[in-house]
């Protein structure tokens, strides 16, 4: 739904929708690619092919990785346009950000690529007699250690750190503004208040990350710390098994904090499914719909316009039946 209605409403065509966008894109590939064969690989026995236990391996550092970049990328722009708002729009223009976008996702790529080399399928007879298949990393092709310490500096705790510096900073310039433009009545309070409703979803999205991602990074640091740690216990097996599904839970609450916290993102919604009616072609007419609203805002217009698409197919529907079978045809051979 995320990446629909940013895909289709004019409302959410902004710099900070495109990268939420993106990281959108990241949560998808985990519930399709990572849940399901989490859950095989540790409770039963891999049994989808040692090709694809390295595309999961793959796709989980992948789309980890690209998580943690869009969310830096995003706090970096935020701060950017609060701090330095002119030149922000010079240097950070569309066209750049799609580069920048495009070199995250490529130098994530990069970052998990290895795995399809050391990343396999290892089988271990049981006393019962069958055979148990588990996708893991091999030791001896890799060094570990260096790559969970890489990990937890580089992709947690330098991120973290760098986003809470930066939006610590954005709260005190929106602070120190909005203190110097309420008195003389130079800022509108609809417009401060949006301001500090996008950076408080921004805030919450990147608290649920660090949170989510906690239980993770601390049984790894665990296991390498601890010489009594028992990697092949039930207790460690399940307590893997929980920190990645912990973790996984992250990308199923980003989805959900844009519907609760976004209020743009909300009325995204109501535009696309309100224009789609009962016709059948809800895509095209949410499109066209779409153009019609984004004519209104850029011309200054509101919803009780005349010439509003909302106001025309409220008409619509309060006419009567003769005239709103003619009227309806107009319309939609305009948006069409």
């Amino acid at each position: 739904m995320v990446i629909f209605v940013v895909s289709f409403s004019r409302r959410l065509r902004g710099i900070t929708n495109f990268f939420l966008a993106n990281l959108a894109v990241a949560d998808l590939c985990v519930a399709v690619f990572c849940v399901y064969q989490t859950l095989t690989n540790y409770l039963t026995s891999w049994q989808l092919g040692n090709f694809l236990c390295k595309v999961y391996m793959f796709v989980q550092a992948l789309s980890y990785t690209a998580s943690v970049l869009i969310l830096v990328l995003v706090c970096v722009e935020r701060y950017l346009a609060i701090v330095y708002p002119i030149k922000c729009r010079s240097v950070l223009t569309r066209g750049r950000l799609r580069l920048v976008v495009g070199l995250v996702w490529l130098m994530a790529a990069v970052y998990a690529s290895p795995r399809f080399f050391y990343v396999e399928t290892f089988s271990n007879r049981l006393i019962t007699g069958d055979v148990d298949i588990i996708c893991m990393a091999n030791i001896k092709k890799h060094n570990n250690k260096v790559l969970d310490a890489v990990n937890l500096i580089f992709l947690y705790l330098v991120p973290l750190a760098l986003m809470t510096c930066l939006y610590s900073r954005i709260a005190v310039g929106l602070w120190r503004s909005g203190a110097a433009l309420a008195a003389p009545g130079l800022m509108p309070r609809a417009t401060n208040g949006r301001t500090h409703h996008v950076h408080g979803m921004l805030i919450a999205v990147v608290m649920m990350f660090a949170v989510c991602n906690l239980p993770q990074q601390a049984r790894i640091v665990w296991r390498h710390w601890d010489s009594n740690y028992d990697r092949t216990s039930d207790f460690s097996t399940m307590l893997t098994l929980s920190t990645f599904l912990i973790s996984y839970t992250n990308s199923c609450l980003n989805p959900l904090l844009y519907a609760f916290l976004s209020r743009n993102f909300q009325k995204g919604i109501k535009e696309l499914l309100f224009c789609g009616g009962s016709s059948g072609r809800r895509v095209s007419l949410a499109m066209g719909c779409t153009r019609e609203t984004q004519t209104r805002h850029e011309n200054g217009l509101n919803a009780n316009h005349p010439h509003s698409s909302i106001t025309r197919l409220n008409s619509i529907r309060e006419s009567p039946r003769g005239g709103r079978s003619i009227a309806r045809q107009s319309i939609c051979e305009k948006i069409l």
